[in-house]
């Protein structure tokens, strides 16, 4: 039994010999690409600094909210001024056949009456009519532009007078629950991307075409056109604060975005940049990074440096 044990722990030594010899060089020396996750970072001379052309500019500090973002539409004039018209005429009718209706009852008084009691029921029933239909054409108005709409003597004289468009705005399905936006930016599509910030929004009936929550807002100050179709955005949560980092400061690499901050004279650490985190010139990295105003962030040879930070060998060649 003695011998049995000692011939199967002299095998197993050998197997473990065997496997220590066999083991590939790839494994004796993993490449600077796998230690990435945990060694962010690339230590240069001033020489190794010049010759590789890198520029700095110090961060700016910078405010985050997170957005809930939809689609929308500028609302035509005309369908607009159908709503207004048809109230207009209502409203025009009900006050004529109320004069009529009290001008009969007044002359159908006293002993020597001009008009019969006919000719005031008739008129009566007129005015109950016009009534009718006015309050009909101001539901049919509230339906369309939905709860919480400006008067619509407010609307129509500030979409007449062109200070004002009107935006018809869908957002997914549970994005914003029931709260109602305080404020919205409104955004041309296309490379200007011009925004402006609305703060009179209210909610819109729902459109059968696209599932979700609608709202329409008053967009002042603007130069959209009539049916353009825009972006719209909601912030939603507590503001962040940290630093932008600029456009020109963004590398890719192992399928994701980066920027390098340099810690110490000729230290540069890598970063990781969230490139839904936009902002105008540049992207948000929170504070909680590590990252404070005024840090030099690399804008210039950023490439180089995640090139050579992954292939260290690179530096003979260069």
């Amino acid at each position: 039994m003695r011998g049995l044990a000692h011939f199967r722990l002299c095998t197993a030594l050998l197997l473990l010999a065997l496997a220590a010899c066999g083991k590939p060089d790839g494994e004796e020396k993993k490449p600077a690409a796998e230690k990435a996750g945990t060694e962010t970072g690339v230590s240069l001379t001033a020489e190794e600094i010049r010759s590789l052309g890198l520029a700095t500019q110090p961060a700016q500090a910078a405010s985050y909210r997170a957005t809930v973002s939809g689609y929308g539409v500028v609302v035509a004039l005309d369908s607009f001024a159908q709503l207004d018209a048809d109230v207009m005429t209502a409203q025009a009718a009900a006050a004529q056949s109320q004069a009529a209706a009290a001008r009969a009852r007044s002359l159908a008084t006293g002993e020597e009456a001009a008009v019969s009691r006919e000719v005031v029921e008739t008129a009566n029933a007129k005015a109950a009519a016009d009534d009718a239909a006015l309050m009909l054409a101001r539901r049919k108005a509230e339906a369309s532009l939905g709860r919480g709409a400006p008067a619509l003597t407010t609307l129509r004289a500030r979409l007449a007078s062109g200070a004002s468009v009107l935006v018809r705005a869908t957002f997914p399905l549970g994005a914003l629950g029931n709260e109602m936006p305080r404020q919205v930016r409104v955004t041309r599509l296309g490379a200007a991307r011009q925004s402006w910030t609305a703060h009179t929004v209210w909610d819109a009936p729902a459109d059968p075409a696209f599932p979700g929550r609608g709202f329409y807002i008053l967009v002042d100050g603007s130069d959209l056109a009539q049916n353009e179709h825009v972006t719209v955005d909601v912030p939603v949560g507590a503001a962040m604060a940290g630093v932008m980092v600029p456009t020109a400061a963004l590398v890719y690499g192992q399928n994701q975005a980066w920027a390098y901050v340099e810690r110490e004279p000729g230290k540069f650490q890598r970063m990781a940049i969230d490139p839904a985190k936009a902002m105008t010139g540049g992207y948000f990295l929170p504070q909680a990074n590590g990252i404070q105003p005024g840090q030099a962030m690399v804008i210039n040879g950023a490439g180089l440096l995640l090139a050579r930070e992954l292939n260290p060998s690179t530096e003979a060649e260069e």
